[in-house]
């Protein structure tokens, strides 16, 4: 576990991937928030979706604005791979990368597919800058290791929905 962490650390000691962080996090939460309570979510849910915005924003982050020598705009192209075995570290990170968001959305959401499609987007969005950027390796086993992790969060949360949710009681009305 000493490379995991190893890893991780490189890229949060980072103070671009804090900036970063902090202003997705504004951006996101704001709309995540007006979404939640214009469909009139429950406390829990609208709390659930600001913390689905900040693991999107941190995921974002250390991904798109670390620090890379030789960072220019120049596609640089996506290597191919076998999809999911998680052999190293960086695979480790990849899997878990998107998990918190799934399963902060999958509680607020409380759907499985648009969660998902958000994640293996967010997901795709950061592969094609890492290929263009040059700040990482666009690779497809990346893609599909973010988009497992995202299913996985996404399963998670909903089970935790259906556990601990709570839903306002429906409205009363006069017959």
């Amino acid at each position: 576990m000493g490379d995991l962490g190893d890893v991780a650390w490189s890229i949060l000691r980072q103070p671009n991937v804090w900036l970063a962080f902090a202003l997705l996090c504004v951006g996101l939460m704001t709309q995540f928030s007006r979404y939640a309570k214009a469909a009139r979510w429950s406390r829990d849910r609208l709390y659930a979706a600001r913390v689905a915005a900040a693991a999107l924003s941190l995921a974002l982050a250390v991904t798109l604005a670390r620090a890379t020598p030789g960072l220019s705009v120049d596609w640089r192209g996506c290597g191919g791979g076998t999809g999911l075995p998680v052999d190293d570290a960086e695979a480790v990170l990849n899997v878990l990368l998107l998990v918190p968001w799934g399963i902060a959305a999958g509680y607020a959401w409380r759907r499985f597919w648009p969660v998902f499609a958000v994640g293996a987007a967010a997901s795709l969005l950061i592969e094609l800058v890492q290929g263009l950027l040059g700040n990482g390796t666009c690779h497809s086993d990346d893609l599909v290791r973010n988009a497992a992790g995202a299913a996985i969060g996404a399963g998670i949360g909903m089970v935790a929905a259906q556990v601990y949710g709570r839903e306002p009681p429906p409205p009363v009305t006069d017959r």
